[in-house]
């Protein structure tokens, strides 16, 4: 693509656009409903595409993926859906926009989703364009931790029900809690079940996938150094969504893992159309590959360096 085709306005959208259309074989009109335009709209951007030469045979974009990696990806760990880009300094913003791009064509117009946070979920909201879903309803995957806007889990949720255009249902209670007598409490009010209960059926869930190496976690001191050799003691090698794992992908069992308000990720995966993981580096290898064989992911957007050592494995 030239100088003159990067300054297009919209680009973006025609991008997207073409991805939905040719790769997640969404028709015009429903493409029309979920950016809220009209579908003479959709048919002049697709159009458009093809002037640019994005469409030719198939979708020229970084977004658009390594096609052998994703089949074997997809064949090797049982996954519905793959999405590997090419690795380069832009790897992180592409992943997060094939995840977004796959998360439109999944998405329905009543949909519950809940979310997770960090800052692949923060690239992610940021690659997705504005729609126009009113019924939708979004929910965080835990409860209050941290003081960045990428680690607050109510926050990002308001954030991604306001691209949407649904509306958020926050969990007004904290994730950790100090005691089991104080998580009791909290997790009995009728108010948390009913939101707990909510995230728990939900229709799509997307998240990072955390390793203990490179987690905000421990660098900003939302756990304590005592509390993390206690997960590490346990077999914790990383999280989804505070759903600590071992290396089989199965829960951590200790007293910390037991008093955290979270989603309930087994449950979600058996009630969700989609359970979306977005991660990529060779810290997060062992923690990547665990949700894979733990089948706690079925769709997973990284780099094509990653997606090989997960082959390899």
């Amino acid at each position: 693509m030239n100088k003159k085709d990067n300054a297009e306005p919209m680009l973006d959208k025609i991008v997207l656009v073409a991805n939905l259309y040719y790769k997640s074989k969404l028709s015009q009109q429903d493409i029309a409903g979920k950016l809220d335009i009209s579908r003479p709209w959709v048919s002049r951007l697709l159009s458009r595409a093809e002037e640019l030469g994005i469409v030719k045979i198939e979708i020229q974009s970084p977004s658009s993926g390594c096609p052998a990696l994703e089949e074997h990806l997809k064949e090797r760990y049982g996954i519905s859906h793959a999405g590997v880009v090419p690795a380069s300094d832009c790897s992180r913003d592409q992943a997060a926009a094939a995840a977004a791009t796959y998360f439109v064509s999944q998405l329905q117009p009543d949909d519950v989703i809940g979310i997770g946070w960090g800052d692949a979920v923060s690239r992610f909201l940021r690659q997705l364009f504005p729609l126009h879903l009113p019924d939708t309803r979004v929910v965080p995957m835990a409860g209050s931790f941290g003081t960045s806007s990428e680690t607050l889990p109510n926050y990002i949720a308001m954030q991604l029900a306001e691209r949407l255009g649904g509306t958020s249902l926050p969990l007004h209670v904290p994730a950790f809690c100090s005691t089991r007598e104080e998580y009791q409490a909290l997790i009995e009010n009728e108010q948390t079940r009913k939101i707990l209960s909510v995230i728990n059926h939900a229709d799509i869930a997307i998240f990072g996938i955390g390793s203990f190496t490179s987690s905000f976690l421990f660098r900003h001191h939302v756990l304590s150094g005592e509390e993390e050799q206690e997960l590490i003691r346990a077999g914790a090698i990383g999280d989804l969504s505070l759903h600590f794992i071992d290396r089989q992908g199965a829960p951590a069992d200790c007293s910390l893992c037991r008093r955290i308000i979270h989603a309930d990720l087994p449950e979600i995966r058996k009630y969700a159309r989609t359970v979306i993981g977005i991660a990529q580096g060779n810290e997060k290898l062992e923690v990547i590959k665990a949700a894979l064989d733990g089948r706690l992911i079925d769709a997973l957007f990284t780099d094509e360096i990653t997606a090989a050592a997960l082959l390899k494995g």
